[in-house]
């Protein structure tokens, strides 16, 4: 996967980059845990890269309603107070996630599990992403360690991933998680192509590409991109342009009207390429950029029709999440719905058909420590200790029961009134 500007591949490990070119070059320390692994082996730990595409198909009568929900990030409360507000009804309505199901919240577990339950499609954000690796280090080379020996190898600088950090929370969602929802969450692609007459939208965390087809795009980019600058995809806020609105700038003459405004911005190319041609010289008078403009426009129109394949170039609506900075943003071919959940804002539900936005209010739950995945983390670690501590034997004692306390009896005086009859 090729290296990307400003952090966005996280995936990678921090001496990938010193070292790129030096395959044979090995780190001449290594050290050893408790359990007799090396680190060498957990440094060079690489999970698997999420399934790029799923294409989604309905099984019987499609769904009356296609619920989308924005980042939950933890806030389960808050997950259960939106499908109730939206009147979700299992077995008519499909709950599509996009992504960012964990972390920062106070209980991870509890929405991932209420998903599984619902049986929601959802797809990997960047968080998601973090603790799926989490997950497979553990199950792999990092199978046996203690947190001790985790800790060791954290601060030798020997995990396999630069952002794998123990106090970020991502390590106590995985290592706490049932193997039943961590696969759920593990099976999730990085896009979602949608079936019959939801064909035109594709889910995303992040954002997309304008300039590669979907099966050319990259999970990571997918997964963490913000912006579109001129060295390429970004997951920072100040380099080039919000990706959405490239993305508008390039669908524009696709769409059914021709236009899209984004931010009061027109996105219209045709109106540009008006401009650049002379009505009386008709399209003799076209510079080069024009011709190519509209060769492409005729080029990827077909692209763009339902039966496309993945292979080309298709503009499509995106849903998408990821951006907490630039909060709820909905436009004509775009729907951004992180709506600042898990920092004291909403979570957002867009729906189809209608387009119709329901959310609800959330608390802020921003650098608040005691979530409930800690606590859960703490009571596994605690009750993991009693099971190993070797049992004694006692003899059972039964309490003392002190008898009840005697009252003496006492007569009671004859009443006043009392006459004592004569013989």
């Amino acid at each position: 996967m090729q290296k990307l500007p400003n952090k966005l591949n996280r995936r990678t490990n921090k001496d990938d980059k010193e070292g790129e070119g030096d395959g044979d070059t090995q780190s001449s320390e290594e050290t050893t845990t408790d359990n007799g692994t090396s680190s060498g082996n957990a440094k060079s730990f690489r999970a698997p890269e999420p399934e790029l595409v799923s294409e989604k198909t309905f099984t019987g009568t499609a769904p009356e309603r296609l619920i989308f929900i924005g980042d939950i990030h933890g806030c389960a409360e808050e997950f259960g107070k939106l499908l109730e507000t939206v009147n979700f009804k299992q077995g008519s309505d499909q709950v599509i996630l996009v992504g960012d199901l964990v972390a920062k919240g106070p209980d991870s577990l509890g929405v991932v599990n209420k998903a599984r339950s619902i049986k929601a499609w959802g797809v990997r954000g960047n968080h998601d992403d973090r603790v799926v690796r989490w997950g497979q280090f553990l199950q792999g080379p990092a199978k046996g360690m203690s947190e001790s020996d985790l800790k060791a190898l954290e601060d030798a600088g020997e995990l396999p991933y630069s952002d794998f950090e123990l106090s970020g929370g991502h390590y106590d969602i995985a290592s706490t998680m049932p193997l039943c929802d961590f696969s759920y969450l593990a099976q999730f692609s990085a896009l979602i192509t949608l079936p019959d007459a939801y064909s035109e939208w594709v889910v995303a965390h992040g954002g997309m590409e304008p300039t590669k087809a979907i099966a050319d795009q990259d999970p990571e980019v997918v997964m963490t991109v913000r912006n579109i600058g001129p060295d390429g995809p970004s997951s920072e806020k100040d380099a080039g342009d919000a990706w959405f609105e490239v993305w508008a700038d390039a669908i524009g003459p696709l769409g059914n009207s021709g236009s899209s405004t984004i931010s009061g911005k027109s996105s219209n190319t045709e109106k540009e390429t008006a401009k650049e041609t002379d009505p009386e010289e008709g399209e003799e008078n076209e510079n080069e950029d024009t011709k190519e403009k509209r060769s492409n426009i005729k080029r990827q129109s077909s692209a763009n029709s339902p039966s496309a394949p993945l292979t080309e170039i298709q503009f499509k609506k995106v849903i998408y999440g990821h951006d907490a900075g630039r909060a709820l943003q909905i436009h004509d071919i775009t729907k951004g719905l992180d709506s600042r959940c898990v920092y004291g804002g909403e979570l957002t539900a867009f729906i189809l058909p209608g387009e119709e936005l329901k959310s609800v209010p959330c608390q802020n739950y921003d650098g608040k420590d005691a979530s409930a995945d800690r606590r859960r983390r703490r009571a596994f670690l605690e009750r993991r200790a009693l099971s190993l501590r070797p049992r004694r034997k006692r003899r059972m004692v039964l309490p003392r029961i002190a008898p009840p306390p005697v009252r003496a009896h006492k007569v009671n005086p004859p009443p006043r009134h009392y006459k004592r009859q004569e013989m």
